[in-house]
């Protein structure tokens, strides 16, 4: 039976997602942004020497514009992820939740360069006795050089409190349109994306993935412990539009390293950068390493056309 803390959270983003396709029409005006809202389903593989095992995933996003102008512009965005771990020692197969708010603020300098910036807050738990502990947060910045029409580089930093201390993700920013059929984007090292375009409603994506993330237990049941999930994995996936603004996507993908670790309770505060650890105060009381497939599909609803 799904709990009150879930059913509370689910009918606020159900009722936020059906005000805003209800001001649908305005907000293209105001924003013209594609990938008004998504849902992806994902499963992946944990095999290992010790253990078997695996986890599903879905994931639900939606954008919404905030202000615009020839200047700046501002936005946010609503998301909500399950991950539901299974096949391992009770202790570390649970059922896990998020749900956040982010929203950014961009600004022009001149006229080829770009500051923005972006906050995150968001509860990341298991959602069984909410309180203040299950809540994280994350800021980050990045400023951008358009070179000409097809190239555009940036750099920047983000910043997230994890329950397990604190992380860092310096990265370089880039879009290069390299060919009309062929175009480099994302952020490296964390999530660089390479994109062929095969016809206008066909495309064809090989990207790297970095994740860390990290969700608290219940208080009452767990005595505060939390579980850690770190992951380096590759992905290639088709993306086809159905017409008008509909899109569906298939991938598959291939774990290269992938960590499933429990700790208690700490005040302790580790640093890291990206999924590695610069200074470990604290050792998981359980941990799962390994390596495997993984699969997902989506669908998103595109304001673009």
């Amino acid at each position: 039976m799904m709990n009150n803390n879930v059913r509370e959270i689910i009918n606020w983003q159900v009722v936020s997602i059906v005000l805003l396709l209800i001001f649908s029409n305005k907000i293209y005006a105001q924003e013209g942004k594609h990938d008004f809202f998504g849902l992806t389903y994902g499963y992946q593989k944990i095999n290992s020497d010790s253990a078997k095992g695996n986890i599903k995933k879905i994931d639900a996003f939606l954008n919404f514009p905030i202000y615009r102008s020839e200047e700046e512009m501002s936005g946010g965005r609503l998301q909500f992820k399950s991950k539901n771990i299974s096949g391992l020692a009770p202790s570390i197969s649970k059922d896990l939740y998020s749900t956040d708010l982010f929203v950014f603020w961009q600004s022009k300098i001149k006229e080829k360069y770009k500051v923005y910036v972006f906050a995150q807050l968001g509860v990341y738990s298991d959602l069984k006795d909410l309180n203040g502990e299950d809540f994280r947060y994350s800021l980050g910045a990045r400023y951008t050089i358009q070179h000409n029409d097809n190239l555009k580089t940036g750099w920047g930093i983000s910043y997230s409190r994890q329950f397990f201390g604190h992380q860092l993700n310096p990265f370089i920013s880039v879009d290069y349109q390299i060919t009309p059929k062929l175009r480099l984007s994302g952020l490296l090292p964390i999530r660089p994306k390479l994109t062929y375009f095969i016809n206008e409603n066909l495309s064809w994506t090989n990207e790297v993935v970095a994740n860390a993330a990290s969700y608290r237990l219940s208080a009452q049941e767990e005595n505060s412990r939390f579980i850690r999930i770190n992951n380096w994995y590759g992905m290639s996936s088709l993306e086809y539009r159905l017409g008008g603004s509909h899109k569906l996507s298939i991938g598959l993908g291939y774990d290269f390293t992938n960590s499933i670790r429990l700790y208690d309770d700490t005040t302790a505060n580790n640093w890291s950068i990206f999924t590695f650890d610069l200074r470990q105060k604290i050792h998981p009381v359980q941990e799962v390493r390994s390596k495997g497939l993984r699969f997902e599909i989506g669908y998103s609803f595109d304001l673009q056309k």
